[in-house]
């Protein structure tokens, strides 16, 4: 398939649209756990939204090789991911409410990512590596070569992972199931990266390693203090 450029910006709408429906999933979901007060809710939202912008162009403009800033950088999902967990720690400290607003802010990670991951699709940021079989797509104004579509592979793939972590979040370790799962499949979906070709490990790979290390080591403490 061939994509050109065009004036409407998808890339924009479809991140604004992924926070949207990752919130509208938190919301639903306390809700339904008896979390009820409006003022706090509120509050929350105030705090996830301002979070996740910020830190999510953020982390752009720090591993970026580009001269960009934070109103013209792209927006970075290690970034987002950063504002959420900050955000609902945060909150859960001031509104304790059984860290079920950590849990449902986490879960709701996969499925903002792959609605994401569809905008950077359209626009043709975060495209793959040269590639010339089944779905292959071409930017006409990029590289204008057949690529690989890893952001709708991403795509697919992390809605499918946000529906397996929704039906398991009962279980007590969901939290760090989320997180180690989407890091390691984020690990190894950045090999279809075009920058691999010129990098042996991305920005990325290297803090989905150090992510997927903190959970073992907060499961191991969790487990000690667990058997005191």
């Amino acid at each position: 398939m061939i994509i050109g450029k065009t004036s409407f910006n998808y890339y924009g709408v479809l991140i604004v649209l992924s926070m949207f429906v990752g919130a509208f999933y938190i919301y639903y979901s306390i809700k339904k756990e008896g979390f009820k007060n409006k003022e706090h809710m509120f509050l929350y939202f105030m705090l996830f939204f301002s979070s996740v912008i910020i830190l999510g162009k953020m982390f752009t403009v720090i591993v970026s090789d580009e001269n960009v800033n934070l109103l013209n950088a792209g927006f970075s999902s290690y970034g987002g991911l950063i504002g959420v967990i900050l955000s609902s720690f945060i909150f859960e400290k001031i509104v304790p409410f059984d860290n079920k607003i950590i849990k449902y802010s986490i879960i709701s990670l996969p499925l903002s990512y792959s609605i994401g991951k569809i905008g950077c699709f359209i626009a043709g940021c975060c495209y793959g590596i040269p590639y010339n079989g089944f779905l292959s797509v071409t930017y006409t104004n990029g590289l204008n070569i057949p690529l690989f579509p890893v952001q709708l592979i991403e795509a697919i793939i992390f809605m499918i992972l946000f529906l397996i972590f929704n039906h398991l979040k009962n279980n007590k370790n969901i939290i760090y199931i989320t997180i180690i799962l989407s890091a390691l499949m984020k690990f190894l979906l950045d090999f279809l990266r075009y920058e691999h070709l010129t990098k042996t490990i991305s920005v990325n790979q290297v803090f989905s390693l150090i992510l997927i290390f903190c959970m073992f080591i907060l499961i191991l403490k969790n487990k000690k203090q667990f058997s005191k």
